[in-house]
């Protein structure tokens, strides 16, 4: 192979030497295969390694099950880094990953799907030695967050909730529905099982240490949420409003 020519010996064309000859010739191929095979791996596109993310998370981790809504905010975050898709994966730098999210004009909760999405792969690429750093670290959302309001869920909506309470979307939902609290407080919430109460909250000095008991209605699904996630929220608030709005759109049920 280049680099070897030298090396080689054919003035002597005898069986014994030029069986010796293949022999080297296969040894320094073999030799040669890692170093090609890590190569082409550290070559993946954007796009490439996307995939092989995306199969890693949602069918080749059977420790959870994951909504179909958690699948359709991380193809759709994907679609938002479209001009990055052709991209060497392994090349790309942090101003790279901000000009996607400083170039969007979607909403703030579309730009934090991309910024998970980004955190996500990396961890995956870290991992699979694809990459030895991780350049999405310093990626910021430099736009306001555009929290909206909700309107509360009439009876019919609420029975149309609790019928699909087996949905992980729509446990929280009705955990919120029952307890008060902004989406954003449900990431940092205390959740005392013992005592039965929450307490936290976010915005003013009162709302951060508010104690509010945890329904009656919702126990069962805060304990059961509780023992699966280890916390009422996984995700940034915005990722869940796309999941949430999602998965109402699936129920026919108007937003909130």
């Amino acid at each position: 192979y280049p680099g070897m020519e030298l090396e080689l010996n054919l003035e002597d064309d005898s069986t014994d030497n030029l069986e010796a000859l293949a022999q080297k010739l296969l040894a320094d191929y073999n030799a040669t295969r890692p170093v090609n095979k890590m190569k082409k791996e550290i070559e993946k596109t954007f796009a490439q390694v996307y995939d092989d993310y995306f199969d890693w998370k949602y069918n080749q981790d059977k420790s959870r099950d994951y909504s179909s809504a958690s699948m359709r905010s991380t193809k759709a975050a994907y679609k938002n880094c479209f001009p990055l898709h052709d991209r060497t994966f392994s090349e790309l730098r942090h101003p790279d990953l901000q000009k996607i999210i400083d170039d969007c004009k979607l909403k703030h909760a579309s730009l934090e799907l991309i910024v998970s999405l980004y955190r996500q792969m990396y961890t995956y690429a870290i991992s699979y030695e694809l990459v030895d750093k991780d350049y999405s670290t310093a990626v910021k959302i430099n736009i306001a967050d555009d929290d909206e309001h909700g309107i509360p869920f009439t009876d019919d909506e609420l029975k149309t909730l609790w019928n699909n309470q087996v949905n992980p979307i729509v446990e929280l939902i009705l955990i919120m529905c029952y307890s008060g609290f902004r989406i954003k407080a449900y990431r940092s919430l205390e959740t005392n099982l013992c005592d039965l109460y929450f307490k936290g909250g976010v915005k003013t000095r009162t709302s951060k240490n508010r104690i509010v008991p945890i329904h009656s209605a919702i126990q069962k699904l805060v304990k059961r949420r509780i023992s699966v996630d280890g916390c009422l929220l996984n995700v940034k608030e915005g990722a869940f409003r796309i999941q949430m709005y999602s998965t109402l759109e699936e129920l026919k049920l108007p937003r909130h």
